[in-house]
């Protein structure tokens, strides 16, 4: 519960003086502030999703409606009769449908508390919406508690809804003014999502087969060896009369973490491992602790959703034996970072900084110029992590059609387009799972495509193209662009709450020609082939570099070519470019950008029309319109 605080408390944190409020609420506010959101509440001409959006987002809780009319009827009834509005939103915190109010109808208008406004906590700071999404608990939310000014006159009570993988897919929510506060709203809010909960968890049941559940779970007292029925996430909610006697009486009920020592994704790693002998565990209580080894068995749904396992503990030797075959010497550790070079200060700066994100499962996004060496920063993350024992796929977003792109990211499902395979095809977030997927040019993707983004960063969800079914994947994500995402935002171009909910972990990779190791940077380039003469070593210091690391090591390729196998590079065997005196390539560049000028100055600012009269791609054209600010 974030209880009311005083308006000087509020006053006093914005101001960034210290505060009197309880260590849950700071922790609250600062990463509402952190997520960029406005500390006086949404304008009210804030953008409302509608049409085809709004739509979206609905969809996301189709299966509450198709199933949870009645209890969510039987909460209006109960909340409307003392003022408040029962409000259903998405997990991205989009309202998607609301009952009730009473005479607080009014004020919920006029505070955007209707379909198609956003309550995450990027877009209004701490409320009970956004805040029961990014906590996936309950949570009641009073008064000055708010973090945005605006909302300060209401108390909310919302509660998550979770799916049978224990992750909110929707959030249930009751609000009024703040003098109609009362305990028993929360309690009904709750007593509310949980039973929709339950009913999600029987029709999952339902799909995986009555029967077969049925007869796993009778099964499990007629083993002999100790054997515990876990439901997602990581429940323990039958066992055996052995498992009572090795764990304890009361281990139904219990977490399989406490019990076994295993969280539920090492219990569906194990599950859906390759065969094996079992993993070794040792379990029991004193004296009376042995080895034993487990086996575990998924029950799923028909769209891979795992609902429950089956873990069954066999005897296992108390000390395994291992036959000294061989003395071998441990594998020497590969320090993950080794392949990013760095004497530069802001680069060991953004290599510091990836590595103590790569230790969490934050999404990563890396700002930089194009070929400033993104892709190898992505790799480090990945190789830094703890999944760095699972794959790594890389695409460019901006060198697929829309279409093409949630092909690739998602797959799709059979018949879901003319020559689509038979029987469909999975996509990276599937080929991914356990790893990291690394999408490069992430601000070339549609409005659509960013939606779709956003909610597998904030669910672990997403549907194959041309199916209905809710996929789950499990994977790190990181991005890259090297377009200014603030500027974009603000036209609108990308998605403010996908903006916020990457801001929080950015990279910036500096340019090269801010960089003060250029010599030292290409001489490792160079690998020990060559050495650079002082006027070589000049020009690539006075070079500005526009395409930066990769137009070094081209410029340098190029170099030793010239040099035919020479131990020493001079200024005339670097391209002509980085060859000419000062003037002459400052007059270089001021003839090229000119020339661009020119091109869209008479196309009338078509960049496909300039590429073509300037004989270049449209990249080039977008490259240096970059490069000169046009």
């Amino acid at each position: 519960m974030l209880g009311d605080v005083s308006p000087s408390a509020w006053e006093a944190f914005h101001a960034g003086r210290e505060a009197p409020i309880a260590s849950e609420l700071a922790t609250c506010w600062t990463r509402a502030r952190r997520l960029g959101a406005p500390p006086d509440g949404a304008p009210p001409e804030d953008g409302l999703l509608r049409g085809e959006a709004l739509r979206l987002h609905a969809s996301h809780v189709e299966l509450i409606d198709a199933i949870g009319d009645s209890i969510l009827d039987r909460a209006t009834a109960r909340v409307a009769d003392r003022d408040f509005l029962l409000l259903l939103a998405d997990p991205d915190g989009v309202v998607v449908r609301t009952s009730g109010g009473g005479e607080f109808s009014e004020t919920a208008d006029r505070v955007r508390l209707i379909a198609g406004a956003c309550w995450s906590e990027a877009a209004r700071g701490t409320n009970a919406i956004g805040t029961a999404v990014a906590a996936n608990r309950p949570t009641e939310v009073h008064g000055h508690a708010h973090f945005g000014r605006s909302y300060h006159d209401l108390v909310c009570y919302a509660a998550p809804v979770r799916g049978v993988d224990g992750m909110p897919i929707a959030v249930l929510d009751a609000t009024s003014r703040v003098e109609r506060a009362d305990p028993e709203i929360g309690r009904t809010i709750l007593r509310a999502a949980r039973s929709l909960e339950e009913l999600i968890r029987l029709k999952a049941y339902a799909s995986a087969g009555v029967s077969v559940t049925r007869v796993l779970g009778r099964a499990i007292d007629r083993v002999r060896e100790p054997a515990l029925w876990i439901e997602a996430p990581g429940g323990i909610v039958r066992a055996n009369a052995a498992a009572r006697e090795l764990l304890g009486a009361d281990v139904v009920g219990r977490q399989a973490l406490g019990a076994l020592g295993l969280d539920w994704r090492m219990l569906v790693t194990e599950a859906l491992g390759p065969e094996a002998s079992g993993r070794p565990l040792e379990l029991g209580r004193g004296t009376a602790r042995r080895a034993w080894r487990l086996r575990v068995e998924p029950v799923a749904a028909p769209n891979g959703v795992i609902l429950a396992v089956l873990a069954v503990l066999e005897p296992g030797s108390a000390r395994p034996r291992f036959e000294p075959l061989a003395v071998v010497p441990p594998a020497k550790a590969v320090e993950p970072c080794a392949a990013i070079f760095s004497a530069d200060p802001a680069v060991s700066a953004a290599i510091a900084w990836s590595r103590q994100l790569a230790a969490s499962d934050l999404p990563v996004m890396l700002l930089a110029e194009t070929g400033a060496g993104k892709e190898l920063f992505a790799q480090a993350i990945h190789a830094a992590s703890t999944r760095a024992a699972g794959p790594f796929h890389a695409v460019n977003c901006g060198a697929l059609a829309p279409g093409l792109l949630e092909a690739e990211l998602f797959g799709y499902a059979s018949g879901a387009f003319t020559g689509a395979e038979r029987g469909g095809r999975t996509g990276l977030f599937h080929a991914a799972a356990g790893g990291t997927l690394f999408l490069d040019e992430v601000a070339e993707m549609s409005p659509a495509m960013q939606a779709a983004l956003l909610r597998v960063l904030e669910t672990g969800t997403y549907r194959r193209v041309g199916d209905m079914r809710l996929e789950r994947t499990d994977v790190r994500v990181v991005c890259a662009t090297c377009r200014d995402l603030a500027g974009l935002v603000a036209s609108g171009a990308f998605r403010q709450d996908l903006y916020y909910r990457l801001k929080g972990a950015t990279v910036t990779i500096p340019p090269l020609r801010t960089r003060t190791d250029l010599v030292a940077l290409a001489h490792h380039l160079l690998g020990g082939r060559a050495e650079l003469s002082p006027d070589a070593a000049a020009a690539i210091v006075r070079h500005p570099w526009p395409g930066n690391v990769r137009e070094l090591k081209s410029a340098l390729a190029v170099a030793c070519v010239v040099a035919c196998g020479g131990d020493r590079i001079e200024l005339a065997h670097l391209p002509s470019e980085l060859a000419a005196s000062p003037a002459a390539a400052s007059g270089l560049h001021d003839a090229e950008r000119d020339a661009v000028v020119r091109a869209l100055t008479e196309t009338a600012g078509n960049v496909s029309l300039a590429a073509r009269k300037l004989g270049v791609a449209r990249s080039t054209v977008q490259r240096m319109k970059r490069r000169y600010a046009l």
